[in-house]
Parts: C-alpha cells; sequence; structure tokens
C-alpha cells in the first residue's frame, strides 16, 4: 500500500493516476507527443519527490511506501518509453 503524506508524494501520486487518461487520449488523438510530456512531467514529479522525501532513510512503513512508489514511476517510465519505441537505460 501507497501511503501519500508529504505534498510531492501527492503530486506524484496524482500524476501517477493520469496514466491511463492520456494512453487514451493519445490514442484517439493519435499524438504521441502527449505520451512524451506526460513522460517528461513524470520525470519531473519524480526528481522533485527524491529531493524531498527521503527513501531508504525514513522509517519501515514509509520507506516501503515510499519504494512501491518509487517502483510504480519506474514501470510506468519504463511502458512508456517502451510504447515510444524507445529503450530504457539500465542504469541513469
Amino acid at each position: 500500500m501507497i501511503a501519500v503524506v508529504e505534498p510531492a508524494e501527492r503530486a506524484l501520486a496524482l500524476h501517477l493516476l493520469e496514466y491511463g487518461a492520456t494512453l487514451h487520449k493519445v490514442r484517439e488523438v493519435l499524438e504521441p507527443h502527449r505520451l512524451c510530456t506526460y513522460l517528461f512531467e513524470l520525470a519531473q514529479l519524480f526528481t522533485s519527490f527524491y529531493d524531498q522525501c527521503p527513501v531508504l532513510k525514513s522509517e519501515d512503513s514509509v520507506r516501503e511506501s515510499r519504494l512501491a512508489l518509487c517502483a510504480l514511476v519506474l514501470r510506468r517510465l519504463s511502458e512508456g518509453l517502451d510504447l515510444l519505441g524507445i529503450e530504457t537505460p539500465e542504469n541513469m
């Protein structure tokens, strides 16, 4: 379970919820740049979250929640890049 407490967590979680609607809009209007914009915004929000919310140094339950959020971001970025035909790098 993901617990959203901090504003950066909330912003990231809300953006993650927009993924399905974004994909639907991309298919509907055939504008893949919308997915590019979504992924770029997701990366920006993740950077803010990572800067503002300690992941590994937080308490157990908070750490597990934040790790789950990180895993979800990774999955969304990987899926989105794959849909665009872009290989996901192993390391950044």
